[in-house]
């Protein structure tokens, strides 16, 4: 049958056809949809509504999926068992002491002590218009905490705990203060209360320093020592007043019997009002809503006019200044100009004049001008620093060879926030200038983050914006360790565990130890936390302790070792979860989960107030009420400090019950040591030589019997061979005498009978056969 084709049609090729789209509505497919069925407006809502539902479709396919997985997970297990302290409800902060006694509460009227076992109140120092803010707490003598503390207003106060008081120490300002604001925005100390380092910032031009100052820790021991006998030989046994009751209340500016003032001095006085604005000092006694004491807990600190020593000024820090360029207009000059070269890193020491930096700035403008225009605008903000304080060691040998510097910070290192390098400034170092060189610079390749230092100020840690952790031994000066977590997140947080949980390597010789294992802990901005094996020449891979998050609910916002537990952290998550997690499992089940009642939450679960003391067995946190129609208890208010006994966890009771030997993060052998040592290992092999010296003894006459046998046994061996010998050779003798004659009588054809043998020696053996 023929096919009849219009010449005027077209048809398409495969490679047009294999194109087309397999959507109904494509008007290649169907002619029919070449003009839409809805007109403008309506076909642009029509497709809004559709784009709309897709995603709506997409959020709940997601929502459905992490409900799936959520409960298709194993959950830890969950307690409950809190204990409310209704008094404390208004914390502003929580702190720990070293050894897991007390627990030092911020109060927006004061400072709390409480036992950490019992939560009983311990004494209180009140003042209503002080609101403590920050907090730490340093161990300086038996029984004795520093407190140092930063309120509301930028003042710090240092407070020391001694006999179940609280004394006021010192109220720190600016030394020489100006006429301009000057806030104090952290105080730190050292571990035993040594040094201190209060951070200024000038409110008005935004500028930042450091003021490190050496505490009188021996004097204020002291003193307190003679404050306590004092106020015990003068205070008399009293019954304590009911709560709530006015009606011994004192008059306006009268002070309670028996209660005293702890100032430092009338300057103390005069600094604090230039710094908080003509503030009152003297405290209130009144107990009313906010009073943090509760009924029959402990009584107010004695307030007495006692002055203690005052902090002396070592050390004036201030940010690294911006590079600029020299000031010379030739080469040579430029030379002569630069420094002597003695501090290497800082950057400042270089021989460019300013006309080359401003010509490398215009050149970098103008080839990236169309991507400069992108970056965010900075805004000017005060430089916030970080820093530890060190002992002497190899790489700070300043104060190494003081014998009274042994065990006590020697330098302090300070890095300033979006910097690169950490400067170290020397605390011992005799000089007229407060504000002088650093002793060390050490540049890092990227922006610094995240620095810890360990208990015993050997090991440094260090994490860079690029996911880089450089661990160094300042014991010894050289770098233990160079690793690279990740790449697509920065390290927020580094912390030193404790040595006893990190497995030791078994040296049998020499006798005295060499080196040891530690872990360090590292927290990344994606909510990943790995753990780290800081031995020397260690090459192992991190531990993942918890997975990157990809759900911003689920980022941790704080990751704290345990005191008393180091194999566990705190990790509590912006929905306001908190758990228990056992650093040395890997990614493992989280070990319990500590739940709030029902009718509360986490007080502000991006930065939340909570410790755990009594050496992990107590937890204490704060909660807010969601509803405040419903209550909790009577009269439960909108806020409380729960308290959780760790120890009643079924699953902490094996980590609670260990025996942790004590391990040092680095060994420091010097010569003598080492030859104690070994002089003591001799003097203890002392026995045991001596019993294989008899055991020696008494085997070597039985090896000498034994060599005197073998003597005599080759002997008798040697005679024989000999015999034999002597034997043969007379034999043969006889026969080549014999076979000499018989030849020349009897001419013996010799080759005959060689000839008719098989063998050459058969002849022989047969003629000496018939001669015999």
């Amino acid at each position: 049958m023929p096919v009849y084709i219009r010449k005027t049609m077209v048809i398409s090729p495969p490679s047009i056809l294999s194109r087309m789209s397999d959507d109904e509505d494509d008007y290649l497919t169907d002619p029919d949809q070449i003009r839409d069925l809805l007109p403008q407006p309506y076909r642009m809502i029509n497709k809004i509504i559709y784009n709309l539902f897709d995603d709506i479709w997409e959020i709940i396919s997601e929502r459905e999926n992490a409900r799936i997985a959520e409960a298709s997970r194993i959950k830890p297990p969950k307690y409950e068992c809190a204990i409310q302290m209704q008094p404390f409800g208004q914390a502003t902060c929580l702190s720990d002491s070293i050894d897991g006694r007390y627990i030092f509460i911020g109060l927006p009227n004061g400072l709390a002590a409480v036992d950490a076992m019992t939560q009983q109140t311990v004494t209180t120092w009140e003042d209503d218009k002080i609101e403590v803010t920050q907090m730490q707490v340093s161990l300086i003598g038996v029984q004795t905490y520093l407190l140092c503390t930063v309120d509301d207003m930028g003042v710090s106060r240092f407070f020391a705990f001694a006999q179940d008081r609280i004394h006021l120490l010192k109220v720190a300002s600016e030394q020489g203060g100006s006429g301009s604001k000057t806030i104090i925005t952290k105080c730190q100390a050292s571990t035993e209360g040594d040094f201190v380092g209060i951070v200024f910032e000038d409110t008005s031009n935004k500028e930042t320093w450091i003021e490190v100052q050496k505490l009188p820790r021996d004097d204020w021991l002291r003193e307190l020592e003679a404050t306590s006998k004092k106020s015990t030989s003068q205070t008399k046994p009293q019954s304590p007043a009911p709560l709530g009751d006015d009606s011994d209340a004192p008059a306006d500016g009268e002070q309670l019997p028996g209660e005293e003032k702890m100032i430092d001095a009338e300057d103390a006085e005069k600094e604090e009002k230039q710094s908080v604005g003509q503030r009152s000092q003297s405290p209130t006694s009144s107990r009313g809503a906010m009073s943090p004491v509760p009924p029959g807990g402990g009584g107010s600190s004695e307030k007495m006019h006692t002055k203690f020593s005052t902090p002396t000024l070592v050390v004036k820090i201030r940010p690294p200044a911006d590079i600029t360029g020299c000031n010379a207009s030739t080469p040579q000059q430029a030379t002569k100009l630069t420094d002597t070269g003695e501090v290497i890193g800082s950057g400042s020491n270089h021989s460019l004049t300013a006309h080359h930096l401003e010509n490398r700035k215009a050149v970098f403008d103008y080839f990236h001008e169309q991507h400069l225009r992108y970056l965010p605008k900075e805004e000017e903000s005060a430089q916030q620093p970080m820093f530890h304080f060190f002992t002497a060691g190899r790489l700070l040998p300043t104060g190494l060879d003081m014998p009274g510097q042994e065990g006590r910070p020697s330098s302090i290192g300070v890095w300033w926030v979006g910097g690169t390098q950490v400067f170290y400034y020397s605390l011992v170092k005799a000089s007229k200038d407060i504000e002088h060189k650093p002793e060390f610079v050490s540049p890092h390749s990227d922006v610094l983050t995240a620095t810890a230092v360990s208990q015993c100020t050997s090991l440094l840690a260090v994490g860079l914006k690029n996911g880089i952790v450089v661990i160094w031994d300042m014991h010894i000066g050289v770098n233990r360790r160079l690793i690279n977590l990740t790449d697509d997140a920065t390290i927020l947080k580094l912390v030193f565990l404790n040595p006893n949980i990190c497995g030791q390597d078994k040296v049998h010789y020499p006798p005295y130890g060499t080196k040891t294992n530690s872990y360090l802990l590292a927290w990344c901005s994606d909510g990943s936390v790995y753990l780290i094996n800081c031995g020397m020449g260690k090459t192992s891979q991190p531990i993942t302790v918890m997975p990157k998050m990809s759900d911003q609910d689920n980022l941790p916002t704080m990751v704290e070792p345990v005191n008393g537990v180091p194999e566990v952290i705190l990790v509590v998550k912006r929905n306001g979860t908190a758990f228990l997690l056992d650093v040395t499992k890997g990614n493992s089940l989280p070990l319990c989960q500590v739940n709030l009642p029902t009718t509360h939450e986490l007080t502000t679960p991006w930065d939340p107030v909570m410790t755990v003391g009594g050496q992990g067995h107590m937890m204490y946190l704060k909660a807010s009420q969601k509803d405040p129609s419903e209550d909790y208890i009577p009269n439960s208010g909108m806020s409380s400090l729960f308290v959780f006994t760790l120890r009643s966890f079924p699953t902490l009771d094996d980590y609670l019950r260990r025996q942790r030997p004590d391990v040092p993060y680095v060994i420091h052998n010097t010569v003598d040591k080492r030859i104690e040592t070994l002089l003591k290992e001799r003097i203890y092999q002392q026995a045991s030589r001596q019993r294989r010296m008899q055991e020696r003894w008494i085997n070597l006459k039985n090896e000498l019997d034994i060599i005197q046998q073998i003597k005599d046994t080759n002997k008798r061996n040697a005679d024989l061979r000999s015999e034999y010998v002597s034997v043969i050779v007379f034999k043969l003798s006889i026969f080549v005498s014999i076979f000499v004659n018989i030849d020349s009588t009897t001419n013996f054809n010799h080759s005959k009978l060689f000839k008719n043998s098989k063998h050459p020696l058969k002849p022989l053996t047969v003629e000496v056969d018939i001669l015999h």
